[in-house]
């Protein structure tokens, strides 16, 4: 497929424009007499931010298997009456979770 040498120009000078103010922020701070070591702090900000997903995933997956047990165990005024019809219902529930919890891991 024909791609625009322009495209390649804008994104070389987008590279240029993000290295020139990584250096410009990193001056700065050499200015004030910290020191700052870019690669530790890029890997503590990535742990950081996997811990932040980690937790939330894993906040989900406890409130989903919370819904899916309760919604095992409904019982209509005590009895069920169209006891296939229910399990079809829930089935039908519980698939539909199933795929927003695969779709929310991709």
């Amino acid at each position: 497929m024909y791609k625009s040498p322009i495209e390649k120009i804008c994104d070389e000078i987008q590279t240029q424009m993000v290295q020139e103010e990584e250096n410009i922020v990193m001056k700065a701070i050499g200015e004030i007499g910290v020191n700052v070591d870019k690669e530790e702090l890029i890997k503590a900000l990535q742990y950081d931010r996997n811990q932040y997903t980690k937790g939330y995933e894993d906040g989900k997956n406890e409130v989903l298997d919370k819904i899916i047990a309760e919604i095992e165990q409904i019982e209509i005024n005590g009895h069920i009456r169209d006891v296939e019809c229910f399990r079809a219902g829930i089935n039908v529930a519980l698939e539909i979770i199933d795929k927003y919890n695969a779709e929310s891991e991709e």
